[in-house]
């Protein structure tokens, strides 16, 4: 069955042929103001939320890192998992640097969770922003590709949450880590004021968690992952 695309503006996308490693050739959409500058750099165009396609339905039974998925692909092998970014950024910069090479890719697999590039505290509203845009330019490259994409919704403070939460759709499937808090009151303060505004604000159908549970979460609507890596090295194998 052909994926439903989601194009807005149809007279003005465009087409261009791309492909990564031995993959096929794939016709990418572009769709309007969707600056692919390399390394992603923010233009003055800013998302808004009626740009993302709403994606009911979507439930991952597994997950798989970007970095393995890659590794697999190289080999000529297709995982059935859900692809995420939950590693450190410079393990997928490429996605920055070559967006189509790698949607050509990723046209492959079931679904994904869109990139996880980092929003740090400490980091000025320009880098926060900067990596805020890249994460939801991917995604609506990826959905304008008919990729099945769930929403990654990540944070800092008060003051980032316009940008940050308020700009993806209401009642959808979104994910949200928490790997790397626990240990840190100030971070596990602001994880959970930034969780609260999700639950108000998009009131998310299904919450796909990675990392461990956190204090107050509403598990009814959660489902959570871990990394396998951590894990083994916390229990063993």
């Amino acid at each position: 069955m052909k994926k439903e695309l989601f194009i807005p503006f149809k007279e003005e996308t465009q087409l261009i042929t791309a492909h990564y490693g031995n993959g096929e050739n794939h016709q990418i959409i572009v769709p309007p103001q969707l600056q692919l500058n390399q390394g992603m750099f923010l233009p003055d165009h800013i998302i808004e939320q009626e740009e993302f396609h709403p994606n009911y339905g979507l439930r991952p039974e597994d997950l798989i890192g970007f970095n393995y998925a890659k590794a697999e692909y190289n080999k000529g092998i297709i995982s059935s998992k859900c692809v995420h970014f939950y590693l450190y950024d410079y393990m997928f910069q490429c996605i920055n640097n070559h967006p189509l090479r790698y949607t050509s890719m990723l046209m492959s697999y079931p679904m994904v969770i869109s990139p996880d590039n980092s929003v740090y505290l400490n980091w000025t509203e320009h880098e926060r922003r900067q990596s805020a845009w890249r994460n939801q330019q991917m995604a609506r490259l990826w959905q304008a590709n008919g990729i099945p994409v769930i929403f990654n919704v990540s944070w800092a403070g008060p003051d980032s949450y316009g940008y940050c939460i308020h700009v993806y759709p209401k009642h959808c499937v979104i994910a949200i880590n928490c790997m790397g808090i626990k240990g840190d009151p100030d971070a596990c303060y602001f994880w959970h004021l930034g969780y609260e505004e999700v639950l108000k604000t998009l009131e998310p159908l299904l919450i796909i968690r990675y990392g461990d549970k956190m204090e107050g979460e509403n598990e009814e609507i959660s489902i959570y992952f871990n990394n396998p890596i951590i894990k083994r090295m916390k229990y063993g194998r």
